[in-house]
């Protein structure tokens, strides 16, 4: 493996280029290594009681921590270690790349940081299994045999609109999925050993939190803690915070407007300005509106006192919105960092002032790794276009039409010839023979001869357009990224399980965000 720089995987005004320069200081509270070290500081001062229940959370949820790592989290009950933080969506073997980058992006950023401010700093994936959108994680995306896009998904149990946490990890129908998905992809030798860790792996996960972070875990030899806010212990930990939510929650919508106002030249994020970004849970999951009373689209009223003694009765009856949840998690954590994609660096800028309500300041937000895996077989596609990498990514890969006038202009003089000759062996056969059959016959084999040339190259088109079809998929599949299609699943099948950290150590040693990587 060898990876590369690849300035272009972005457009230039994308917040995966700017958010890292000085300019975009005027959107965030912190950024640079300053930064770090000022976000450090104010850390420091800030008081964090319930860490010590919080550590025994992150244990139970995490036991096959390595012992390095378990050791370093026993830092954090006294706030001598801070975090980092990255989160996605919990889809199936990760989801798409791009949360593995987010991941290999949280370790190199914790340990760079580390050396920066002098005090251990840890590395968490948030798990969003919160989230309720199950069409979002149920699935993995495969080519067809024309190399086009393919969803193999899990089906959900009933139509209501339940916490991903709630749902029953369909081991059987993962299991088939996983099996389909390499039905597309040759065996290799590291085939066997990858559908044994699957399914080992799914044989133990009851939820797909649980299969989200054992199967990540497993790449980076478990040297990431993942946590779970979805559990009982975590909601008695959040009460307090709930309740500020609950009772400043017009103060906190406002804030929202004036993070939007402030910073309508960014990149456009749907904020739901109208809702209270709270959720409860009743038959489904919730979306309180806020008016004389709390209301939920089903048409369900809570007054903020019955809110309130709701929370204090019911804590796992409440979870947090896209815009609660970054607060919640400064709530429960001392983070110094959030890494995120584009869209969310994106949406965190407009909750600047939400921040500010509480007197804090917000956590750097720092772009994640982003990438391009390119095998021998792609360069060599590209090579005999004349393609360079760029080119391909943002005009594709060119599939030319067959164009059968064009072979027939070709073929035009064989096709004279061959009037010619029939036209010639009729009148002699007529002659000699007084009969037409074997010029009939001739003519037979001619056309035959014509239409097997022509057969002939239409085959040979199709296979070079399925060569570069094949090529399109792999770089850009439908003309989107990669990164955000592909799962981290067929690259293990064919580079084996120890891929990702393979990928670690050289990300970890290049300055570079943006990577070609060349396997």
């Amino acid at each position: 493996m060898k990876v590369q720089s690849f300035h272009a995987l972005y457009d230039e005004d994308s917040l995966m280029h700017k958010a890292s320069r000085q300019e975009f200081s005027k959107y965030v509270d912190h950024i640079g290594t300053e930064g770090m070290q000022a976000r450090s500081n104010l850390l420091q001062e800030r008081q964090y009681p319930h860490l010590n229940l919080l550590v025994d959370e992150l244990m139970r949820q995490n036991p096959r921590l390595n012992d390095n790592l378990k050791n370093r989290l026993e830092l954090l009950r006294t706030g001598e270690a801070q975090v980092v933080i990255t989160g996605q969506q919990t889809g199936i073997f990760g989801g798409p790349m791009y949360a593995v980058y987010k991941l290999l992006t949280c370790l190199k950023v914790a340990r760079q940081t580390e050396e920066l401010i002098g005090r251990p700093v840890l590395p968490i994936f948030w798990l969003a299994t919160e989230d309720h959108d199950f069409d979002e994680i149920n699935h993995l995306i495969v080519p067809t045999h024309d190399f086009r896009t393919r969803k193999l998904a899990v089906q959900a149990p009933d139509s209501i609109s339940r916490s991903v946490s709630r749902l029953a990890f369909d081991q059987a129908a993962v299991q088939d999925i996983v099996r389909q998905a390499l039905c597309t992809e040759r065996e290799t030798p590291y085939t066997k050993e990858l559908l044994a860790l699957s399914d080992r792996l799914i044989e133990s996960s009851t939820t797909y939190g649980d299969f989200f972070a054992s199967f990540l875990g497993e790449l980076v030899d478990h040297d990431i803690i993942f946590f779970d806010a979805d559990t009982e212990t975590v909601r008695q930990l959040e009460i307090p915070f709930f309740e500020r939510l609950i009772q400043d929650n017009a103060e906190i919508r406002q804030a929202l407007s004036r993070g939007i106002q402030q910073t309508t030249e960014l990149p456009d994020t749907f904020l739901n300005e109208e809702a209270a970004h709270l959720f409860v849970e009743d038959i489904g999951r919730d979306l309180l509106y806020p008016g004389q009373d709390f209301v939920t689209k089903q048409g369900k009223t809570y007054t903020e006192l019955e809110l309130l003694a709701l929370l204090y009765a019911s804590p796992e009856r409440f979870s947090n919105s896209v815009v609660t949840r970054p607060l919640m998690q400064d709530y429960l954590f001392p983070t110094l960092a959030y890494i995120g994609g584009p869209g969310e660096i994106a949406y965190w800028t407009r909750l600047r002032p939400l921040f500010h309500h509480f007197d804090w300041t917000m956590p750097l937000l720092i772009p994640r790794m982003g990438a391009v895996m390119l095998q021998a077989k792609d360069e060599k596609g590209l090579r005999r276009h004349g393609l360079s990498l760029e080119q391909a990514l943002q005009a594709g890969v060119p599939l030319a039409a067959f164009d059968v006038t064009a072979i027939k202009r070709q073929m035009h003089e064989s096709t004279l010839l061959s009037t010619v000759l029939i036209e010639e062996v009729t009148r002699v056969e007529k002659e000699v023979l007084q009969t037409t059959a074997v010029a009939t016959k001739l003519n037979k084999q001619l056309q035959l001869a014509l239409e097997t040339i022509v057969d002939q190259k239409r085959r040979l088109h199709e296979q070079a357009n399925r060569s570069d079809r094949a090529l399109q998929y792999q770089l850009a599949p439908d003309h989107a990224p990669q990164e955000r299609i592909h799962s981290i699943l067929p690259w293990l099948n064919r580079y084996g399980l120890n891929l990702v950290q393979t990928l670690r150590m050289q990300y970890e040693q290049t300055d570079a965000e943006q990577l070609k990587i060349m396997l």
